[in-house]
């Protein structure tokens, strides 16, 4: 029997174990980061346990099924289902023309003045869709056979092709020449997948290996670049690759034995990063015949990349190295990360989502999925000290407190004004996601439609429509204007955490007890407590902590004891 509490062992990575009784921990919609130097601790405790960011509504699209996108100048080349778009800083999309194909695709520019972009879908072949309309197909004037990749480096666009050819293009400008081309040659039994440029040299991935060819500024009508190796560390699928993209400058992708590789620039040397419970879906899901889709973000100066499956998405944290899992609400029930692909544009990064044609982007300031609830869940590995039958007689959980919010601060851009019904204004909006009826909006900066500035309870028609029901419309709109939203939701006044625990190893909880966060800077409140809980199991005693309120959310790690009275070491 303990006699002094003992520390809840909270995981730094996502363990979950082939089994429940396996686990090691879990860390779902949240990571750990150090706090202060372990060599000189000052902090509240050595870890911190915080929320990943949110998700906020960067364009509204009527399409669906996002396939990857890509900035040129002002305007960002987005794909979905059978359909091209751009759309700019502002949020307005101009759907250009039909793009057939459903699976992620490869998408590249070049330096001309007027960049050629040329987007690759593996079914379906080349398309430019720098036409000025709808893409067009794209064979090189048949010197080009079908690609399955694109990709550009050095003023080359560089197209792989499913017999282990690639084909560059001339130098910034979208023409091919028949004899300019390399085959991937150094092992036989393989199928080149994708051509990705990293660290100033391209890499051809096959399903057994990968070569690295470097520019050598050899004439045309040769191809342009000489190969220097091959490393037998292959990838898996075409899109189970991320981090070559502009500004993230780290590649990881999921090799053939179904392990995550991580290699840095100035490398060609991939370290196997993966824990072993991801190995096993990795491979499971391939074997079921699923395709796995890579992507990657920053956001709060982290940088995370991610893998997921049709059942499940699993981020790594590049600052600390560590794995965490990421659910999304769909349905009622939770799932996959509603995040797809990612690439910066607009000073975000652009993401596409699986349960709408919108785009969003990871918001460090946001506590929901786009206006959906987000979980932060924590599972604590066993704590041994509680052999079978000892008492539990209270637990202890330091929580950031006193993040509740009052007010809140959700912007909407006023795009025009209108008479609504009876006539009051009807304001189009860039969104409104995470508004409600009946909250409060303050508009400011409108001109024409002047009476619509100032304070008003508005009523949410649509996903671009809000009607202030206190002022009737008068005056045509003109320009400008924003509409913050500054009621706060009951649960972000004054949230709560979800405490339970179990006696079993994990494979069952208990009916979870509601505990105060504390309304808005009322820090007072220093800890979460349960109490009187029971008697532990013969597989110790596992936490589960959950908070789906839109606040903050940081944890500092917790104790148990079995002594009512003791809170403390």
């Amino acid at each position: 029997m303990p006699n002094k509490p003992a520390q809840i062992p909270f995981p730094l990575s996502s363990f979950p174990g082939l089994n429940p009784q396996e686990s090691s921990g879990r860390l779902v919609n949240c990571y750990a980061e150090p706090l202060g130097e372990p060599q000189r601790p000052t902090g509240p405790s050595m870890q911190i346990w915080r929320g990943c960011p949110g998700l906020s509504q960067h364009a509204i699209t009527a399409q669906a099924g996002y396939r990857g996108g890509l900035l040129v100048k002002n305007l960002s080349y987005e794909v979905f289902k059978d359909t091209a778009a751009t759309v700019d800083a502002a949020g307005v999309v101009n759907v250009l023309g039909a793009f057939p194909g459903s699976q992620q695709v490869s998408i590249a520019r070049n330096l001309a003045a007027n960049p050629d972009v040329v987007a690759v879908d593996i079914d379906n072949g080349a398309y430019k869709l720098s036409t000025g309309g709808a893409p067009t197909s794209y064979n090189g004037a048949g010197s080009l056979p079908q690609p399955n990749s694109v990709c550009f480096q050095d003023g080359y666009f560089f197209f792989t092709i499913g017999d282990s050819r690639c084909f560059a293009s001339a130098l910034n400008a979208l023409t091919q020449n028949a004899l300019t081309f390399i085959t991937v040659q150094g092992r036989a039994d393989v199928q080149l997948l994708r051509g990705i440029p990293f660290s100033n040299m391209l890499l051809l991935f096959t399903t057994g290996s990968f070569e690295a060819w470097q520019d050598q500024a050899i004439a045309a009508p040769a191809f342009p670049y000489g190969r220097l190796t091959i490393v037998d560390v292959g990838l898996v699928q075409p899109s189970a690759i991320a981090g070559f993209e502009v500004g993230f400058a780290e590649l990881l992708w999921v090799s053939q034995d179904y392990h995550v590789q991580w290699m840095s620039p100035g490398s060609l040397a991939p370290n196997d990063v993966s824990p072993p419970d991801l190995n096993r879906l990795i491979e499971r899901a391939v074997r079921a015949g699923q395709i796995l889709e890579a992507g990657c973000t920053i956001a709060g100066g982290k940088k995370f990349w991610r893998i997921s499956s049709p059942d499940w998405t699993w981020e790594l944290n590049l600052s600390t190295k560590r794995w965490h899992e990421r659910w999304s609400l769909n349905g009622g029930v939770y799932g996959r990360s509603r995040m797809v692909a990612g690439h910066p544009a607009f000073s975000k990064w652009i993401v596409g989502d699986v349960q709408s044609g919108n785009l969003l982007y990871p918001d460090n300031d946001s506590y929901t999925e786009n206006g959906d609830p987000f979980l932060f869940r924590i599972e604590s590995g066993p704590v041994r000290e509680f052999p079978n039958a000892t008492r539990i007689a209270r637990a202890d959980f330091d929580f950031v407190t006193g993040v509740g919010q009052e007010v809140g601060n959700y912007v909407m851009t006023v795009l025009g004004a209108a008479s609504g019904a009876g006539g009051v204004v009807r304001l189009t909006v860039d969104q409104t996601s995470k508004a409600d009826t009946g909250d409060q909006v303050n508009v400011a900066g409108v001109t024409g439609t002047t009476e619509a500035n100032g304070p008003h309870p508005i009523l949410v028609v649509d996903a671009n429509h809000i009607e202030l029901t206190d002022v009737l419309f008068q005056n045509a709109y003109v320009s400008g204007g924003t509409a913050t939203d500054i009621s706060s939701p009951p649960e972000a006044i004054d949230p709560q955490c979800a405490i339970s625990c179990s006696k079993d190893g994990g494979i069952s909880f208990d009916n979870p007890s509601l505990r105060s966060l504390a309304p808005q800077a009322r820090g007072e409140l220093a800890r979460a407590s349960v109490k009187n809980r029971g008697f532990a199991g013969p597989h110790g005693v596992r936490w589960r902590l959950d908070i789906t309120d839109p606040v903050y959310r940081g944890l500092k790690g917790g104790i148990m004891s079995d002594n009512p009275q003791v809170v403390g070491p």
